[in-house]
């Protein structure tokens, strides 16, 4: 997968936009026709960006998220959320509530995929199966969210995943590459390892010019197999009708951000996230012996993230593409940045 032709990321959209039509429709069908509720499909894949993607490091990511808006008693962190909101200054009169369950995979590779034995000088081979629940309490300026996520490290559900991918485009381009991974069995807690991560954020409108753009700022603290703070800031201009607290940015990893049930917009925007890294399992492993791991002197401590995007809502559907970026995360001699697409449907009903 080192560059792709542009009819192989034609017909991967095309399959995602049946699948999510698929989903989409079926979802609207069955559900009461409220619009105070959701579905997203978030992908990212370094093949969305056309002659720069570089099959390694994070490789690709999935996710499916339901949302709904206002529900109380069926969260379990909501008491700690508003205790945290009143803490930070947040009320509880004209708060905004959404709340989500998003499961989800994310992978990361080497750069040599045709070796089997363990590639001493780059990023070992890791991967998370999860599932997340979050809730987002806003007011019109300032929103505190949190997430419970647990999960399960070291399945062969992403190297059954890449090796289909590849073995579907080698068909497809009628070639012998790429080749299919050979050293998913070094990865991180290889045969599977269960996790968790607790994190917490505040999000501040600091200016806009309603409707049009708006500059906003966030921190947040993440507790668990990755354990790190961060601070960010992220823009919108446009024809906006959403929350500030929506924007799209990296929702399959990291992103405190929840759809906003909002009505037809199209802007574009653009965030930054500096984060100082304590400890992360998917690269120093966790409590399983592996056959290969960093040592907490070999990783870097200050990583630098982000991405710009488009965002356009119509009617009850939302499409969002992005590229994403992110600053070498490892000492070794082949540290390097890495460069992702991402595309997010989303449908209201």
């Amino acid at each position: 997968m080192r560059v792709f032709p542009l009819i192989a990321l034609q017909r991967l959209l095309e399959t995602s936009s049946k699948l999510a039509g698929l989903l989409f429709f079926s979802a609207a069908v069955l559900a009461a026709p409220q619009r105070d509720r959701g579905v997203g499909m978030y992908f990212d894949q370094d093949l969305f960006v056309p002659f720069l993607n570089q099959d390694r490091d994070y490789t690709m990511g999935l996710a499916l998220e339901f949302f709904w808006d206002k529900q109380d008693g069926i969260y379990p962190l909501d008491g700690m959320v508003g205790r945290v909101g009143r803490w930070m200054g947040l009320g509880n009169a004209d708060d905004n509530i959404v709340t989500s369950f998003i499961v989800g995979t994310v992978n990361y590779t080497p750069d040599d995929l045709a070796v089997s034995t363990p590639i001493l000088d780059d990023r070992p081979y890791a991967s998370l199966l999860y599932l997340g629940n979050k809730r987002v309490r806003a007011s019109k300026s300032s929103a505190v969210a949190a997430e419970a996520l647990i999960g399960v490290l070291g399945t062969d559900v992403a190297k059954e995943s890449q090796e289909l991918l590849h073995g579907w485009y080698r068909e497809i381009a009628n070639t012998d590459e790429p080749v299919d991974p050979k050293g998913w069995g070094n990865q991180i807690s290889d045969g599977g390892e269960l996790t968790m991560r607790l994190r917490f954020s505040n999000s501040r409108l600091r200016a806009e010019s309603p409707g049009t753009w708006d500059l906003a700022t966030t921190w947040a603290l993440s507790l668990g197999y990755q354990t790190n703070a961060s601070f960010g800031i992220s823009g919108r201009y446009g024809r906006i009708s959403s929350a500030f607290w929506s924007i799209p940015f990296d929702p399959v990893n990291r992103g405190s951000f929840l759809p906003s049930l909002s009505d037809d917009e199209v802007y574009v925007w653009a965030a930054y996230r500096a984060r100082l890294v304590g400890y992360d399992a998917l690269l120093q492993g966790q409590f399983r012996d592996s056959e290969f791991e960093f040592d907490g002197d070999e990783i870097e401590r200050l990583l630098h993230e982000g991405a710009i995007g488009v965002t356009a809502a119509l009617g009850q559907a939302q499409m969002t593409f992005s590229i994403n970026a992110k600053s070498a995360e490892f000492k070794q001699s082949k540290q390097r940045e890495h460069l992702w697409g991402s595309l997010n449907l989303i449908y209201h009903f």
